[in-house]
């Protein structure tokens, strides 16, 4: 039996894009289209096609201005999407392994009531790629850290008592707010798909923030941190110079 190693090599993973001359020429023009401003004014991240993922693609995209594009390679022709933070209702990460993802949800139209879907799929290897662009698109500074949040107002100890996963996690809370008060957690017990013999523990939690509504979903090794009702869309950030 041959095992494939699906492991991302490092030519895979995604990069930032220190000048115009290193955006990849599939999406030179668009990006020229998509900038308001100079280079400068924005941060621009390129991700090439995972080629061991069979649901991979290559995309890239630049925040700043107080506005995102998206660039996305289909089929070799190029997709653009363009939308104002404002725009934003919802944003959820995922992590499960070796992925991750910031799915954003907008609307395309004010007016809209269905809302439409921007992914970015990345490596928990390149965090300090992603974690920058969540932090700026919840009007946070790009170097904000949970942790360091949490020392003036601590997480509820009961927590911990009830579910050190959840305790662990809802650490990505403070970026709604500076103190957690109440929560609800649930928990649900089932047998493992493959393993029936085998229980594993299903988890949810929702946490009320000044700034909008956390929730965490936690399933052996996915983990799953929303970012509702937000309450601060409007605020633009000025990106660290480079």
């Amino acid at each position: 039996m041959i095992v494939v190693d699906k492991r991302p090599t490092m030519a895979e993973w995604p990069v930032r894009i220190w000048a115009m001359e290193e955006i990849p020429e599939i999406f030179d023009l668009e990006a020229r289209k998509s900038m308001k401003g100079t280079f400068n004014q924005y941060h621009m991240v390129y991700s090439p096609i995972r080629r061991t993922a069979p649901d991979s693609f290559e995309y890239m995209f630049g925040y700043g201005e107080g506005e995102i594009f998206y660039l996305k390679n289909e089929k070799n022709k190029v997709r653009r999407t363009v939308l104002k933070c404002s725009q934003i209702e919802e944003i959820y990460t995922q992590r499960e392994l070796l992925n991750a993802k910031i799915i954003v949800k907008y609307k395309a139209d004010l007016q809209d009531r269905e809302l439409e879907t921007m992914e970015f799929p990345y490596i928990p290897s390149v965090y300090y790629l992603y974690d920058p662009f969540l932090n700026w698109m919840l009007g946070l500074d790009q170097e904000f850290v949970p942790a360091l949040a949490e020392q003036e107002h601590p997480r509820p100890e009961k927590l911990y008592k009830e579910s050190p996963v959840m305790y662990n996690y809802v650490l990505a809370a403070y970026r709604l707010g500076d103190c957690i008060g109440d929560y609800k957690y649930t928990s649900e017990q089932h047998r493992h798909k493959w393993m029936p013999w085998k229980k594993v523990l299903e988890e949810w939690l929702e946490v009320p923030m000044s700034r909008g509504t956390f929730t965490l979903h936690s399933l052996e090794y996915l983990t799953e941190c929303g970012y509702l009702e937000l309450r601060n869309k409007n605020a633009v950030v000025q990106l660290k110079k480079q």
